[in-house]
């Protein structure tokens, strides 16, 4: 939420009226998504001089940097199991999806064609797949891609011809 020209990340309970602020800082803080847990966020923040992903109790402390690749980290997912972010990394003013296993802190560049933009990673419900758009820079982006977590596994969903496909998500089966 922007408040007094400042971007930070706040709580509200819907149903509740709860409403706390997240985030203090000058910069921007950006693009929360909660962790399992409900207890952290993990976000987009430039604060550290470029995007990079922070982690921070919503109970109180300071956030924690968890990616130091790139010149640009941001627009995270989190596993279900809440060990393996996916997220948009920017290298040498290329985009691509990286993973950060955040158990070992270990670092994975999962996408590495120089001409195409890759944006929106979203976990399957089971944390094993990676959905997300592809096109061509100054290209539409037209082909969903789905990539495995340990990147053996990569194909592409031909979307119609005409469609413009951004933000992909899996949804969860539901059953009754």
């Amino acid at each position: 939420m922007s408040k007094n020209n400042n971007y930070d990340i706040y709580v509200a309970g819907v149903k509740s009226g709860f409403f706390k602020r997240i985030t203090t800082h000058f910069e921007v803080d950006t693009e929360p998504t909660w962790m399992p847990d409900g207890k952290s966020l993990v976000f987009t923040s430039s604060r550290g001089g470029s995007p990079q992903l922070y982690r921070k109790s919503i109970s109180g402390g300071s956030a924690k940097r968890l990616t130091f690749e790139g010149k640009y980290n941001a627009r995270a997912t989190i596993s279900p199991d809440g060990r393996n972010l996916v997220f948009v990394h920017g290298k040498q003013n290329t985009y691509h999806i990286g993973l950060l296993d955040m158990e070992r802190g270990s670092f994975n560049l999962l996408t590495t064609e120089l001409d195409t933009l890759y944006e929106s990673p979203s976990f399957a419900p089971n944390g094993l797949m990676i959905v997300y758009t592809a096109g061509k820079i100054g290209g539409k982006y037209t082909p969903l891609k789905v990539l495995s977590v340990d990147g053996r596994a990569n194909f592409s969903i031909k979307a119609l011809e005409k469609d413009d496909i951004r933000e992909p998500a899996w949804s969860y089966f539901l059953s009754k």
